[in-house]
């Protein structure tokens, strides 16, 4: 008998088809269709077809949609698939996927936050390369930072400090939580429910000083007029369209925009590196966001599921996808292999150090951020106060 496996995906039809047809051509035992889903709509989706018994058998998706559903996925228990084994094969950040009893979904790839700089106005002010630390970024924010008569911005050296007009700034703000210490979410080991850990590293309503709320004020201090460090305000257009058009020095993007960068302005003279660094960091950190494959409990085909699982993930077709994508694999093996492409060799020594955190419910964290910013922006309350209320905030989101 022929196994059928369903795949629901957040990957386009176009990239994923000719694989399984591969696959379906190779191994006779199992018979692959994949459906191309909303990423918006997944989740909904998923249940409403479980509720009417017409589910997949796997899905692929990015790790905030496989947490909001965590309950429907089969976790492949450490017997089967050793702890010890899959640290060894896919990068830290990747952990991501194991909870107390297993593995969740198997990694896939990882967008990891980079920085896009203008070689053109860099070179104008004698950079060699581009700055390697914040403090860096920051001695070279005068350098770039034009105001017409008016004192309205026209060139600035980043976007930072706001949200309206960064469309990454929840990314941002994650990696500098993590380049701090801040786990911001993660799995109370004994119960296997998720913690907010916002307030990490500082003495709980104590007089300690509290990492994230550092951090928070260092991105903050960008769109504050009052600031030495003020570059960016909310009137100015997207952060991605200010350095389309040569008007921003660096942009914190993620390594999967680079085709859209260059579509859409072929002629900008531009290249990538890896996101700036406290001046002690014992190790780059930056944020990503991990995608991978998961099993549906509830799949009437799990022997062919698990086959076709094994497919999904192999060498090949996670360097297909890789490569397809312009996105970095999770697995070490791929990211030792010599890389032509300069900007995905940037890439991958990102994805060593990228990181994320259980994002159960992306647009309910999306606003604990962007109040998080707003409150101290509009000077309703200081930094320390933004994280206090949104520790409490995030920790409603996540039960």
């Amino acid at each position: 008998a022929v196994g059928v496996v369903r795949i629901w995906g957040i990957y386009p039809s176009s990239i994923m088809q000719s694989y399984v047809e591969k696959i379906n051509m190779q191994d006779k035992t199992i018979s692959l269709s994949y459906v191309e889903k909303a990423p918006d709509t997944l989740r909904t989706e998923l249940i409403e077809a479980l509720a009417n018994g017409a589910g997949p058998d796997v899905i692929i998706a990015d790790s905030g949609q496989l947490f909001s559903f965590a309950d429907k996925l089969y976790t492949i228990p450490f017997a089967s698939y050793p702890e010890r084994l899959f640290r060894d094969s896919f990068i830290d950040g990747a952990s991501l996927f194991l909870n107390k009893d297993g593995v969740v979904a198997a990694p896939l790839l990882v967008d990891p936050v980079v920085v896009y700089y203008n070689k053109d106005l860099l070179a104008g002010k004698n950079y060699v390369t581009p700055p390697t630390t914040w403090t860096g970024l920051v001695q070279s924010l005068p350098l770039f930072l034009k105001k017409d008569a008016r004192g309205v911005i026209t060139q600035s050296a980043i976007a930072l400090g706001e949200w309206s007009n960064i469309p990454h700034y929840k990314d941002i703000l994650s990696a500098l939580f993590l380049q701090t210490g801040t786990a911001i979410v993660s799995t109370d080991p004994q119960t296997g429910l998720y913690q907010q850990r916002l307030l990490d590293g500082g003495a709980e309503g104590g007089e300690g000083e509290i990492p994230s709320a550092n951090a928070l004020n260092f991105y903050t201090s960008f769109a504050d007029q009052a600031s030495t460090q003020f570059s960016w305000s909310r009137t100015l257009p997207l952060s991605i369209d200010m350095f389309l058009s040569g008007k921003s020095a660096f942009y914190i993007g993620r390594a999967s925009e680079l085709f859209t960068i260059q579509a859409r302005n072929p002629n900008l003279n531009f290249d990538v590196t890896t996101l700036f660094q406290a001046e002690d960091a014992v190790r780059p950190i930056t944020y990503g966001l991990f995608s991978g494959v998961g099993i549906i409990k509830s799949s009437p085909n799990f022997p062919a599921a698990y086959k076709g699982i094994g497919y999904l993930t192999d060498k090949e077709f996670v360097e297909y996808l890789s490569g397809a994508l312009a996105t970095p694999s999770t697995r070490r093996d791929l990211l030792l292999t010599q890389q032509t492409n300069p900007y995905v060799q940037v890439y991958f020594q990102a994805a060593l150090s990228a990181f994320g955190w259980p994002d159960t419910n992306t647009a309910g964290t999306e606003s604990v951020f962007r109040d998080m910013i707003r409150k101290v922006n509009s000077g309703a309350t200081n930094p320390t106060q933004a994280i206090y209320e949104a520790s409490r905030d995030l920790q409603s989101i996540v039960r």
